[in-house]
């Protein structure tokens, strides 16, 4: 039709791609990376500085956030994963004075 708008045409790569914490970890598997929980995908979204996307930013559907897959799939590939680190034995970082 002509009248119909464009802008879904026009952009190659399509809209984004969004995904809940609960959709991730098969995700992450047909990427061919380590699967993880829905839990632990929500635990690196809240402690990591590194995730792409923050938490107040994230698009919010009720209860869930929607991330964009083709923006996190990236956190997911370069993530060095570290087994068994034990955080609380090491000492909180010096406060400047």
């Amino acid at each position: 039709m002509p009248d119909s708008p464009q802008a879904e045409v026009d952009d190659p790569a399509g809209g984004p791609d969004l995904i809940t914490f609960a959709e991730m970890p098969d995700r992450l598997e047909a990427a061919g990376l380590k699967r993880l929980s829905p839990q632990r995908c929500r635990q690196l979204a809240e402690e990591d500085p590194a995730w792409p996307v923050p938490l107040d930013q994230a698009r919010k559907i009720g209860r869930m956030r929607l991330f964009d897959w083709r923006v996190i799939e990236p956190y997911f590939r370069s993530r060095t994963s570290r087994q068994g680190e034990r955080t609380d034995l090491k000492d909180p970082p010096a406060a400047d004075q």
